[in-house]
């Protein structure tokens, strides 16, 4: 009776495939049945770019379907064309060879002959065959990587499809099999609906389908479909750093390449700064981090705010969305509506207002005494009045005025910190001093304290000293880093200008955006009693100004 035999063909990449490894490997192994007159192939299996070293054998479907006709007797004989065909996983492969010829299954290598299992020896051979297989795919791996960093960091693409916004160009560049190679270069008029994009996000604020949607309203598509954009490819486009003009091979990037920037690095930290902020990761990484506010009472309290400089939500009525809190509980306010009825001259009247509702005082009454609610209306108009009339003091500060006083105000700041931590320095220097004496007499029995104990307090002044030498470096550094510092002003006063500009003017989803990058938070306490802490400090400055 012939025995019956499945054979299993595997390869890794789209390249093997197309270079017809699957039929090599199936020519040798119908040549090696041949061979044997009592062998007959009743079965083959073919893994077309599947990994034997990244992808598990559970995983496989061919293995799962073998395995499962091997434990009720189908077949005789696993051949495969080289043993790594199995796999390349060290502490997986051995075992599934092993489990097949402890059910009754012959496992035979075209190329390396039978693997048994009579002895130690060859369990032992088996192990070091994947083991080495194993090796040879991490090396490779590694080989692979390293090539792909360098292709990027030479400012050349790395391969695959074009990025929206890119197209593939021939430039006579050829490769070692003397193929001309494909560089990429910038589609103009996809360029521009990347740039829409981004710029809907970032002056608006939209997300992936308010994007989505808008674009389908101005009847633009995906020029590659003839689609209106999925919601999906719009937030591929948001996150790809590759429009800023960087080349990215897994961790490694290249530097930018003006040819290749479709949008300006800020506008691309700002827009996945905001994309960060709304997610629920950064929720629960706030909510862990506490802060000390004062109440309306003058109580401080400790809760944990987000430092949110984008809205949490850029839809309804309402000026605010993530950073308002109730000055008398110190809860989250959230924005929302309620009912208003009113009579006019064709009946009763009906709508919905907008409001801000405090979450402690609406779920958990015990857990504040303020108002419950409060009229988005005067609550929105104070803090659209207190900003538009920073922007207009803003168009009157001059640059260097403004400089002189901030970094004036900020070294005296560093100053005095720096003159508190070195207080401490001296303080803990001296208890060290202390201790160091006080061991040689531990030692000799002549003090009260055992050298363990002493020992002890040591290490932990020693860790105060240490930490406090390093902040000392860190605030001297800080201190005199008015360079950066100048930069960073710059950069904000700017900004300033530049919604002070379009401020009046601004639809309510522009607005929002302003103000969830001026403002860090607006606490709303009874009688609409208002603060508001701002994100920058000019603003601070010059909301400060009015006030005066």
């Amino acid at each position: 009776m012939a025995k019956r035999v499945y054979c299993l063909y595997r390869v890794s990449t789209k390249q093997q495939v197309e270079r017809d490894d699957i039929p090599m490997q199936k020519q040798r192994c119908h040549e090696f049945v041949a061979d044997k007159d009592d062998w007959e192939i009743v079965k083959e299996f073919s893994e077309k770019g599947v990994s034997g070293f990244k992808v598990s054998a559970k995983d496989r479907d061919a293995i799962q379907e073998i395995q499962k006709d091997a434990a009720v007797g189908k077949f005789d004989i696993l051949l495969v064309f080289m043993f790594d065909r199995l796999g390349r996983k060290e502490d997986e492969t051995p075992f599934v060879v092993e489990w097949f010829v402890k059910n009754g299954i012959e496992v035979w290598s075209a190329e390396e002959g039978q693997q048994r299992f009579d002895n130690h020896v060859d369990k032992l051979l088996n192990y070091i065959r994947y083991w080495q297989a194993s090796g040879e795919s991490i090396k490779t791996s590694i080989r692979t990587k390293t090539r792909l960093a360098q292709i990027v960091q030479e400012g050349r693409f790395r391969g695959g499809c074009a990025p929206y916004g890119y197209k593939l160009v021939k430039n006579g560049r050829t490769g070692k099999k003397n193929r001309e190679l494909y560089d990429i270069a910038v589609e103009p008029t996809e360029a521009v609906t990347v740039q829409k994009i981004f710029e809907l996000s970032d002056r608006y604020g939209y997300g992936g389908r308010k994007i989505s949607s808008s674009l389908a309203e101005e009847g633009i598509v995906n020029m590659r479909t003839g689609e209106p954009f999925h919601y999906s490819s719009i937030q591929n486009i948001l996150r790809n750093i590759m429009y800023v003009g960087i080349l990215r091979s897994g961790e490694t990037q290249s530097e930018i390449f003006s040819e290749l920037q479709i949008v300006e690095p800020e506008q691309f930290q700002r827009v996945e700064k905001a994309r960060e902020q709304r997610s629920a990761e950064y929720e629960e990484k706030c909510a862990a981090a506490a802060q000390t506010v004062e109440l309306a009472d003058g109580e401080e309290l400790e809760v944990s705010r987000p430092d949110r400089m984008c809205p949490r939500r850029n839809v309804g009525r309402t000026l605010l969305s993530g950073n308002v809190y109730c000055g008398h509980c110190g809860g989250r306010i959230f924005a929302s509506t309620a009912r208003k009825s009113h009579h006019a001259m064709n009946g009763e009247v009906r709508e919905r207002i907008p409001i801000y509702k405090c979450y402690n005082r609406t779920q958990h009454r015990d857990l504040c005494d303020g108002p419950s609610t409060y009229r988005a209306e005067k609550v929105d108009q104070v803090v659209d009045s207190i900003l538009s009339g920073i922007f207009f003091r803003a168009k009157d500060v001059k640059e260097s005025e403004l400089l002189k006083r901030q970094i004036t105000s900020t070294t005296t700041t560093y100053q005095k910190q720096l003159k508190a931590v070195k207080a401490e320095y001296v303080k803990s220097s001296k208890e060290l001093s202390k201790w160091e004496g006080l061991m040689l007499d531990s030692i000799e029995g002549t003090c009260v304290f055992t050298p363990e104990q002493v020992k002890k307090r040591m290490d932990i002044v020693q860790q105060s000293v240490n930490d406090l030498s390093a902040k000392i470096e860190d605030l001297q550094n800080k201190a005199t880093e008015t360079a950066e510092l100048t930069e960073d002003i710059k950069a904000e006063h700017q900004r300033l200008l530049s919604w002070a500009e379009v401020y009046d003017g601004a639809s309510l989803e522009e607005k929002k955006m302003v103000a969830s990058y001026l403002i860090k938070a607006v606490t709303i306490s009874q009688n609409y009693g208002i603060r508001i802490d701002f994100n920058i400090t000019e603003a601070q400055y010059l909301s400060g100004m009015e006030m005066m």
